[in-house]
């Protein structure tokens, strides 16, 4: 326990000391009333195991969970066709609250419909989003919420969110109301639902997380709703100094700076980011899945793509804050004497006080052996030598408090 103590006040000190050197002027953004978002999913093409068959998506009824950061009296929902072969028609959509996480019952006392210029049903042609009209729905912090969707004609390939974490219900035929479903089948994607959004009060901030399967969901509990950055969101509802905070996911599994899963994150970083709605703030943990492949030491290329996040991020007025690349030495498929050497040569930078970031958490430092700092710690890891577990995300997330707090004020002696 003492030990841990000390590993929090040492933590607390280097974020301290990583926020003194931010003095650059910069646009501020003006507190006011508006949409914010309070869940979000980052869109990418469907694989062949998130494209549904049995049965498919066309003419049938999808149910999708999301759990809210932030609540609000009102909502508005975005879907994108961005990645779909061909159009897709919503017959219906609903929005209900579920009973509870992992499980397809709705409160049909809840249960409303999601319209469209006024009208229940909508056309989105590839390529193209959709954001629906407000709607009167109050919904708390940390909800879960239903979206079901009849859908008319489907894409063969869905635009969608592959590796989501939970369960998405799909039956057959129109089920848009029913309370609850039975032979249906199960996928762990997002289908079309991007986003969420709810007016709120001046003074609200969004901050997003933006990285690869470290911040998607790790390896956390399936249905658990987990993940670093949801267990960030539990935390700062119960802080007065931060509860006006809502965290959302704008992560990708297997994505890179410059490739990998999906839009590269350089590509997909204004659409993620810097499109948010509300968007203040934005911690970045990416960069992992670029180093594999590397044949000569490239942590400065890393380190030039940072460099323009940071200046993308400071001509709007909003923090960025960067994550440190987490330990992959047990595994095979990323450990090399090279790229180890890329990875600290990367988190050197990061930590720097002249990186040009406006913070940073030590993530490596919190999840890594004390004896081997390439290596996971057991307790933290997944049992792929890469991504965090449930218990590994909750340490990230407890790191990643500790800067939110600091930077708004919960320690007003800090400096």
């Amino acid at each position: 326990m003492f030990a841990r103590k000390i590993l929090a006040a040492s933590l607390c000190v280097l974020l301290i000391f990583s926020l003194s050197g931010c003095s650059k002027k910069r646009p501020e953004i003006e507190p006011a009333d508006g949409w914010y978002a309070t869940w979000a999913a980052s869109a990418l093409n469907a694989g062949s195991e998130q494209i549904p068959m049995n049965p498919e998506l066309s003419g049938n009824t999808c149910r999708q969970q999301i759990r809210t950061s932030i609540g609000g009296d009102k909502i508005r929902l975005t879907f994108s066709n961005e990645y779909g072969s061909g159009s897709v028609k919503f017959d219906s959509v609903r929005l209900a609250q579920l009973t509870g996480p992992g499980s397809p019952e709705i409160n049909p006392e809840t249960d409303i419909p999601v319209t469209f210029n006024g009208s229940t049903s909508v056309t989105v042609k590839a390529g193209d989003t959709v954001t629906s009209d407000e709607l009167s729905f109050s919904f708390d912090p940390l909800d879960y919420l239903a979206v079901t969707i009849k859908f008319g004609d489907a894409p063969a390939s869905p635009t969608c969110h592959r590796e989501s974490g939970c369960t998405s219900w799909i039956v057959e035929g129109d089920h848009v109301s029913d309370q609850t479903f039975d032979s249906m089948e199960l996928m762990s994607s997002w289908y079309f639902l991007c986003r969420a959004d709810t007016w709120a009060a001046a003074g609200t901030e969004t901050l997003v997380c933006f990285g690869d399967s470290v911040t998607d969901y790790g390896r956390s509990t399936y249905n658990g709703f987990n993940s670093w950055p949801e267990a960030l969101s539990t935390m700062l509802r119960n802080d007065t100094y931060t509860n006006h905070i809502s965290v959302v996911n704008s992560a990708i599994s297997g994505n890179a700076i410059s490739g990998g899963t999906g839009p590269s994150g350089k590509d997909r970083f204004k659409r993620d980011v810097l499109d948010i709605p509300g968007v203040h703030s934005v911690i970045i943990l990416i960069g992992a899945n670029d180093i594999p492949s590397a044949q000569y030491d490239t942590s400065q290329e890393i380190i030039n793509e940072y460099k323009e996040m940071i200046s993308a991020c400071h001509e709007l007025g909003i923090s960025i804050y960067a994550g440190t690349l987490t330990p992959f030495g047990g595994n095979t498929l990323y450990y090399s004497e090279l790229h180890e050497k890329i990875r600290t040569a990367v988190n050197a930078f990061i930590i720097n006080e002249d990186s040009g970031f406006d913070g940073y958490i030590d993530f490596s430092e919190v999840l890594c052996r004390a004896e081997n700092p390439s290596v996971l710690q057991q307790q933290y890891d997944c049992g792929d030598g890469l991504n965090p577990n449930a218990s590994g995300c909750d340490v990230m997330a407890k790191a990643a408090a500790e800067l939110v707090r600091v930077q708004r004020g919960r320690y007003p002696n800090a400096d």
